[in-house]
């Protein structure tokens, strides 16, 4: 296991036990947990997958929840984009501060970590190596790691007493290793790219801000 998903996990595993004395405060004022799903990041081009999540009140004020993604080749509504072979993980976990539990729309602060991992088969494509060069090839294997955190604002409407949309936005900053790797017939290039490349493009680490937008449904349980 990669140690950075390793310390998501950790960090999940021990929010619950650092809140626990909060349980029957929660309990009593009638908070209850609730299951999502984000219809938007299957339509991804580049990495589309399936996300589902699960959110627990520990307080009427602090909550804590998990996001957990998967995508694969089969799977893709969206797959002119991810080459030969595709499989894409991700884990999200949060902590949310409710700023009003009493309010008609509830509103949120939060902080969200994420760890993606990310796996392409390409054939017959190019890319730019982390030291500036182009290459050509006839089949590529290729890997994406990618892990941050973002704040939040988020604000929940309800379409009735149990279901509704989660509304999000945000910023933060993310790290990102991407590499090539099996390559079969790499052979030098001069290769025009337009301004604004796809994230396939270049191999290398890079670090900077990542903003976050995003809608997610939600059941109440």
């Amino acid at each position: 296991m990669k140690p950075q998903l390793s310390l998501l996990l950790l960090f999940l595993m021990g929010l619950p036990t650092a809140f626990s004395q909060e349980d029957a405060r929660a309990s009593q004022n009638g908070a209850s947990s609730y299951i999502t799903f984000s219809p938007l990041s299957a339509l991804d081009a580049y990495a589309p997958r399936w996300r589902v999540g699960y959110v627990q009140p520990i307080s009427s004020h602090w909550q804590v929840g998990v996001d957990l993604g998967y995508g694969n080749k089969g799977m893709a509504l969206v797959s002119g984009n991810i080459g030969d072979a595709y499989r894409l993980c991700e884990i999200r976990p949060e902590v949310r501060y409710v700023l009003n539990p009493r309010a008609r729309t509830i509103k949120y602060l939060s902080a969200e970590l994420f760890y993606i991992d990310q796996a392409n088969v390409f054939s017959n494509g190019d890319y730019e190596a982390e030291n500036g060069d182009d290459f050509t090839y006839d089949r590529a294997n290729y890997q994406r790691q990618k892990y941050g955190m973002h704040l939040k604002f988020g604000l929940f409407v309800d379409l009735g007493k149990r279901a509704g949309f989660n509304f999000y936005g945000g910023i933060g900053f993310r790290w990102r290793q991407s590499d090539y790797f099996d390559v079969e017939n790499r052979e030098g290039a001069d290769i025009f790219r337009e301004w604004y490349p796809s994230m396939y493009d270049r191999e290398g680490h890079a670090f900077g801000p990542n903003p976050t937008l995003g809608a997610a449904f939600y059941y109440r349980l």
